[in-house]
């Protein structure tokens, strides 16, 4: 559960980080809609480059999610982190609540708890999966010498048997070495 948590959290920071980039984007193009042109501002492309990028490896580790658990128990959770990670954003770089009376705040969050609900009684019956892999794989690591096939699979040749069958025992007058 601890690596699905940890995947889900990256995931969930990544979404808040383009929800933000979205709405600088959108609200720009809008802007040069309306009034004064906002595209020849540098900000906006790197707005732009931070929302692709984030959208990008937000989706490399929500795959990565699904690779290692069953997608009934990643998309819930995944739900459940987006959604507190985008009010998050929203509350904090938007400040979407400023000014906002106290039963339109109660009644939007009461809103998400109810969806949180629903969510969690549609999936509280799944059955519980194991881990596949035990590790998070973050792809290869430059310069890195890989040491994971130092021991032979199951179905491949034993240790002292080449490839036509013969076995490397063989002193040099042909005798066989008992081993």
């Amino acid at each position: 559960m601890k690596h699905m948590v940890i995947l889900l959290t990256l995931v969930a920071i990544l979404a808040s980080l383009t929800v933000i980039s979205v709405k600088a984007v959108s609200g720009m193009i809008t802007f040069s809609v309306m009034d004064k042109m906002q595209l020849t501002y540098p900000i906006f492309y790197i707005m732009f480059i931070i929302m692709i990028a984030s959208c990008v490896f937000q989706v490399k580790f929500l795959n990565q999610a699904t690779k290692l658990y069953n997608t009934t128990t990643v998309v819930p959770v995944n739900h459940i982190f987006f959604t507190i990670s985008a009010i998050i954003a929203g509350i904090i770089f938007y400040q979407e609540f400023l000014g906002a009376p106290f039963l339109t705040v109660f009644i939007y969050l009461f809103g998400c708890f109810l969806s949180f609900l629903g969510v969690f009684l549609v999936t509280r019956n799944r059955e519980k999966e194991h881990l596949q892999q035990s590790y998070i794989d973050f792809g290869n690591i430059p310069g890195k010498q890989m040491l994971d096939k130092i021991q032979p699979d199951s179905h491949s040749l034993s240790y002292g048997t080449l490839p036509d069958g013969s076995d490397s025992t063989k002193s040099q007058s042909g005798e066989r070495k008992e081993v």
